[in-house]
């Protein structure tokens, strides 16, 4: 009889932390869907925002190419104005939990597990194209590039906080800058090269974005499935 006390206590407990693990995996799912449904509106601002980018880029490369012995430098850096680079950074703090705590094994069956692990490398390698890929060349190469091509007044048109000083925006709008001869060729094949690389590197991280948001799409299916 004592030992048949001490069992059923052992299973009324395990039963009991069992439910209470299934609880908080449940609730657990209810907080990843929120990370789920947040990246996906950022690959969205993200991916519109960068084809507003690459089409402005394509105009300008568009215009290198054309047959002409000038290049306008001063309506070239107006027409491409202030450039930035777009930060996607995961939110995956409640996949993170799920992992440390050991609440994935409540969560679902093995193939629900596999789809969740999908989840985590195809955005986690979309933040890498990001960061690792675009955002390096952006720093490293792409502004400084930007700044040696340009004399002091066209640089004035790559930081938008210079639009509120008027005396500033008097020097831009009245700036005569006609490259001929070989500044023209330099100017060229220097800005060619910076554009077209970035180009590159933002329709590359255009694709990671593009598969990220559809296992985005579908780890919010399968979640809302679960819940």
């Amino acid at each position: 009889m004592l030992f048949l006390a001490v069992f059923a206590g052992f299973l009324a407990e395990n039963k009991r932390e069992h439910i209470v693990e299934k609880n908080r995996a449940h609730q657990f799912l209810q907080s990843m869907l929120l990370d789920v449904r947040d990246n996906m509106q950022h690959l969205d601002s993200l991916t519109l925002q960068d084809r507003v980018i690459i089409a402005n880029h394509d105009s300008l490369v568009n215009w290198l190419l054309a047959d002409s012995a000038t290049i306008d430098r001063a309506a070239f850096s107006r027409k491409m104005g202030a450039v930035w680079v777009r930060n996607f950074l995961v939110r995956k703090e409640t996949y993170e939990q799920m992992k440390s705590s050991g609440s994935l094994r409540y969560v679902g069956n093995i193939n629900f597990l596999r789809e969740m692990m999908n989840y985590d490398i195809t955005t986690s390698f979309a933040q890498s194209r990001n960061q690792d890929f675009e955002r390096k060349y952006y720093t490293e190469l792409f502004i400084p590039a930007l700044y040696k091509a340009y004399d002091l007044t066209c640089q004035l048109n790559l930081d938008t906080s210079n639009h509120s000083d008027k005396f500033k925006m008097q020097k831009v709008a009245n700036h005569h800058d006609v490259l001929s001869g070989n500044d023209a060729t330099v100017f060229r094949h220097d800005m060619g090269a910076a554009l077209t690389l970035r180009l590159e590197r933002l329709r590359r991280s255009l694709d990671a974005y593009r598969d990220a948001k559809a296992a985005c799409g579908k780890m919010e299916n399968l979640i809302n499935e679960k819940l």
